[in-house]
């Protein structure tokens, strides 16, 4: 399941949310701090929408070109055999 996408270091390209097939990631607006005092500009980010539709596929992990994304496989305990 996808837990963290370190903002901080993104570049806004997007091929996270292009590569997702369960549509668990979004690129949306997120105001920036850079710039000129007073004015601020925005900038595309990705955001976690849909959580528990991640298939856990380890595309947006792979993919992302500053290597990011933290994906982690759900482990559910089986029962055992004996």
């Amino acid at each position: 399941m996808i837990e963290t996408i370190d903002l901080a270091r993104c570049t806004g390209c997007g091929i996270c949310d292009l590569v997702c097939p369960a549509d668990v990631i979004h690129m949306e607006d997120q105001p920036s701090r850079d710039g000129l005092a007073g004015m601020r500009e925005q900038r595309m980010l990705p955001a976690i929408r849909f959580r528990e539709h991640c298939i856990t596929c380890f595309s947006c992990e792979i993919f992302c070109p500053e290597k990011i994304v933290d994906v982690h496989p759900v482990v559910r305990n089986r029962p055992r055999a004996w």
